[in-house]
């Protein structure tokens, strides 16, 4: 097995009709800062909005961040393989096929992120000001390791909050040792769905405080359709540690299967599969993710592992300059869109107190602003490539 050069999560991308109605859902809603507004690195078409977490006193500051890229044409399926490669991207956002832009989670895709709340009290607080707001939310669940509820963005992507406690440890000395059962209750069938859909906090909470911000990623959750295929792929290839083997809690037959990223299985620094045995494949779209990103920890370990997986039979795109971070992609057996970046340094054009303020663009796109920001703002059908 490959020792441990992933040092973490680094951030999860995903596909919306609307950045301005994501991004009043985030900031707004879920209370998370804008840290960038740019255009994505493979083809200027595409705008791009990223989001950070807020730093409380006492407590490390988070690096995790979700990037949504607009992908709005009403009448075009997005591209099939993705945004991973220049020409490719280039080619599918001027000639889209026609089709239902919306995307399709299934086996090959992801199925949600999970964000971290302190404890039981702030999930509880985040039910109750959420459904105030009109939003649906499930939960809270008791997911044996952690609590959690679930809602969705203002495309339909699955999104968790999910608890520390009570933590993966408390039932195996040896991590990832063997299978562990779900308690009876927990599972789907087992458990008192209308008592857990009535528990919530009692009073309003128009406010995001302190005491239940989120405070980072929890977990980023996938779907395979051969657990032990994935669990050899990301263990023996990729070089994450197996954590937890366990049940699938919503459906049965399932199994769930958990990897840390790091050594300190902090939150944040967790990846889980689904094992859901012949599943459909999914389909890249609006209201799904595009892919997450691991994190190593400089361009030198970038470069060594992109050889590294290229040796080993991966398909690997070339490392590509996203201007603040170096990046490439994989795809998983299941063809999820998988990537290793080195880390984020959002402050190469903006100072750290005015992140996300304004339009970023690089030297070369400085060029087109003119016609950039029409784009943005118009949001043309795209002219097909003459032959």
């Amino acid at each position: 097995m490959n020792q441990m050069v992933i040092s973490g999560v680094h951030s999860q991308t995903f596909v919306a009709a609307n950045l301005l109605r994501t991004e009043q859902f985030y900031t707004e809603v879920l209370g998370l800062p804008v840290v960038k507004r740019t255009v994505h690195h493979l083809d200027s078409h595409l705008p791009v909005v990223t989001f950070g977490f807020r730093s409380f006193p006492g407590e490390a500051p988070r690096g995790e961040t979700i990037t949504y890229v607009e992908w709005n044409p009403i009448f075009y399926m997005m591209p099939e393989k993705g945004f991973t490669d220049q020409e490719a991207t280039n080619r599918g956002v001027a000639s889209p096929r026609v089709g239902d832009p919306k995307g399709r989670w299934g086996a090959g895709t992801n199925h949600h992120l999970a964000l971290h709340v302190p404890n039981r009290n702030g999930l509880l607080k985040w039910k109750r000001r959420l459904t105030d707001l009109g939003i649906h939310v499930t939960g809270p669940y008791n997911r044996n390791y952690f609590h959690a509820c679930y809602l969705r963005d203002p495309d339909g992507a699955i999104i968790e909050l999910a608890t520390s406690e009570p933590g993966f440890g408390h039932d195996e000395v040896v991590l990832g040792s063997g299978f562990r059962a779900q308690p009876k209750e927990n599972l789907i069938g087992g458990r008192d769905e209308v008592s857990v859909a009535a528990e919530t906090w009692p009073h309003p909470v128009p406010s995001v405080t302190s005491d239940f911000a989120l405070r980072g990623f929890h977990h980023i959750t996938s779907i395979s359709a051969n657990a032990e295929r994935t669990e050899k792929f990301f263990v023996e290839t990729v070089g994450l540690r197996l954590i937890k083997k366990t049940d699938y809690l919503d459906e049965k037959g399932g199994t769930h299967f958990y990897y840390a990223c790091d050594e300190d299985l902090s939150p944040g620094s967790v990846l889980t599969f689904f094992g859901l045995p012949g599943y459909l494949a999914g389909r890249l779209g609006t209201g799904l993710s595009h892919h997450f990103t691991l994190q190593v920890e400089n361009d030198a370990a970038l470069k060594e592992e992109h050889s590294r997986l290229g040796k080993l039979g991966v398909e690997v795109s070339s490392i590509q300059n996203a201007v603040y971070n170096q990046i490439f992609h994989f795809r998983d057996p299941d063809g999820h869109i998988c990537a290793l970046s080195t880390p984020t340094n959002l402050t190469v054009d903006e100072d750290a107190d005015s992140l996300g303020q304004k339009l970023c663009l690089t030297e070369a796109g400085e060029k087109d602003r003119i016609a950039i920001e029409r784009n943005i703002a118009y949001r043309p059908a795209p002219v097909p490539i003459l032959e």
